[in-house]
């Protein structure tokens, strides 16, 4: 069994991942963290010889083959855990609180920017709690997958994802990688 133990963390750590981001503060300096930037302030970027922690991600999976689109949208909605969709992007209506990003979907989060984000039909306000201005931009939804025309927070080339939601509260996955922890309400 220590053979087995043993053997299995040589084959993985092969895929250990470290990722950089590169992130814009309140006040506008640029800053390097191991954590996900908050939406429209950054994102991870490359560091050469080192996977990303999206192509990490997609390689663990439970259900990489079902990634293909299929059009099926329906048959994923409901399920929750990496590489599956959780229900359906029509939830987001109203005043959310992003109160925490994660790299893993139930790893250890980082709760020190909150922001505000506020759906109304297809247009979205989103607002960092610490300064910054508004963002407003269009919504455009597939089932569990939306895209946001902002190129600051993902553009129509990349999808947000809908990986779990429970009640008052929803985790999406981010364009670029990591979660984003929403729960129903203001941030106060």
């Amino acid at each position: 069994m220590r053979l087995l133990v043993a053997a299995a963390a040589l084959l993985l750590a092969a895929d250990l991942h470290a990722a950089v981001y590169k992130c814009k503060n309140a006040s506008g300096a640029i800053e390097f963290k191991d954590k996900p930037c908050a939406p429209g302030t950054g994102g991870e970027i490359a560091v050469k010889g080192v996977a990303s922690a999206e192509e990490v991600t997609a390689r663990y999976a439970p259900d990489a083959d079902e990634s293909a689109d299929d059009g099926d949208t329906s048959a994923r909605a409901g399920r929750s855990g990496r590489g599956k969709a959780a229900g359906d992007s029509s939830v987001l209506r109203g005043a959310w609180c992003e109160y925490a990003v994660s790299v893993e979907i139930d790893g250890e989060k980082d709760d020190s920017m909150p922001a505000s984000w506020t759906f109304d039909g297809d247009a979205l306000e989103y607002r960092m709690k610490r300064g910054g201005s508004a963002i407003k931009t269009r919504i455009l939804r597939d089932g569990p997958r939306f895209q946001l025309e902002n190129e600051t927070l993902g553009g129509q080339e990349r999808s947000w994802e809908v990986a779990s939601q429970d009640g008052g509260t929803v985790v999406l996955r981010g364009p670029l990688g990591g979660y984003f922890h929403l729960r129903r309400g203001g941030c106060g």
